[in-house]
């Protein structure tokens, strides 16, 4: 068998979207299956040594189309061009199958039905995010949500197959568009080796250090985090990721609560960096917003980072995180947007610790379900037995 897996994110830096996309295609790889990787080329792919550690699996292979829309001179900033040649190089290439994880990219794939069946990756319900990001009624705004509905639908109903984050998403995308192809829920992994690694070189510091590692949009729930620390005491909350302009925001409120002195902002941190950072943190939070995409479309890396490094968890208690977590269980689990419940968990865990030992070592035995190569084997399973099923129609 081999796949192309296409997807208009450079190999440059290490963004979420394409480190999710090198381990599951190392994962792909590592289970056997020849698969290129087709990207824009924007310069050397830096980003694989740094999310993995290493170069990527021998079966594994990178194509870079050269993309007019990256050079300064070209007069729109938009992955057209790219798509364009993405399209004619399948065309003079032979593949099994296609993994695709952008909606528009899908869209006109799907256009050319010569093409290999294409296996849609999708992350959200789009014209949700949309409509959560844009409430106004004006005409454009209709307008835009119309064509993007009419994308969504035709991705959404006419590719071979699609893998969704979470089942709550594959039960939203059944239902809104009446989808009947198969679907196969495919949670986000971890590297279960780099955490083993680095839960025996690592020890959490002597300062209770609660840690958020991640993105800081909105629907994340950090200011609720910040909120929280006005009730935590003999304590440091570590936030690290985020652009700058989130970052002085968040600044902002913690000096206006008062809580400056004890909120410390790292920054971006390396990918390599990121377990030895949560190996030295007490515990560990995920406190999102009520936000679709928070509440049914989400499933975070660091949250399964977390758990490989086997410590206590406080997360929002929505749909999204009680697929992979159970209060009292693995983590504790407190209502979203909730600052007084969300420092009452964070001092409930810092005056027991027995307790947070317990948690961590049940989320660490749990996270050895959500390797790369488990993620990687549901996505093949699905495209192989869909494929096998083609090949039957044929005969």
């Amino acid at each position: 068998m081999r796949i192309a897996y296409f997807d208009p994110h450079p190999l440059t830096r290490p963004l979420p979207a394409v480190m999710q996309i090198i381990q599951t295609v190392d994962a792909i790889a590592a289970l056997g299956v020849e698969i290129e990787l087709i990207v824009p080329d924007a310069g050397a792919p830096h980003a694989i040594r740094e999310v993995l550690g290493r170069d990527l699996n021998p079966r594994a292979h990178i194509t870079l189309i050269p993309d007019l829309s990256r050079h300064w001179w070209f007069p729109l900033h938009t992955n057209r061009p790219f798509f364009w040649r993405a399209r004619r190089y399948l065309q003079h290439g032979h593949f099994d199958a296609l993994l695709v994880r952008n909606l528009k990219l899908a869209g006109r794939l799907l256009h050319a039905p010569a093409l290999a069946p294409l296996f849609f990756e999708t992350h959200e319900i789009f014209t949700q995010s949309f409509l959560d990001a844009h409430p106004a009624t004006s005409r454009t705004t209709r307008r835009k949500h119309a064509h993007l509905l009419k994308l969504e639908q035709r991705v959404y109903t006419q590719s071979t197959g699609l893998i969704t984050i979470t089942a709550a998403l594959a039960h939203d995308v059944r239902t809104r568009f009446d989808t009947r192809c198969p679907i196969s829920v495919a949670p986000d992994g971890v590297d279960l080796a780099r955490a083993e690694t680095a839960r025996a070189s690592t020890a959490p510091s002597a300062t209770p250090i609660l840690l958020y590692l991640g993105s800081l949009h909105r629907w994340k729930g950090v200011e609720t985090l910040v909120s929280a620390m006005q009730e935590v005491r003999d304590a440091v909350l570590w936030i690290a990721g985020g652009e700058a302009q989130r970052i002085n925001e968040l600044e902002r409120q913690a000096h206006a609560l008062g809580v400056n002195e004890s909120v410390r902002f790292l920054g971006k941190v390396p990918p390599a960096q990121r377990f030895d950072l949560i190996g030295e943190a007490t515990i560990c939070l995920l406190p999102l917003t009520h936000d679709n995409i928070a509440s049914r479309y989400t499933s975070p890396l660091k949250l399964f980072e977390y758990m490989a490094m086997g410590k206590p968890i406080i997360a929002g208690d929505l749909p999204s995180i009680r697929e992979v977590l159970a209060s009292e269980c693995n983590s504790l689990l407190v209502p979203p947007q909730d600052p007084l419940a969300l420092a009452a968990a964070i001092n409930r865990l810092l005056a027991e610790p027995d307790l947070a030992e317990k948690l961590g070592q049940r989320a660490a035995a749990d996270a050895k379900a959500y390797s790369w190569q488990a993620r990687a084997q549901t996505i093949l399973t699905q495209i192989q037995h869909v494929l096998a099923g083609k090949a039957l129609e044929r005969t």
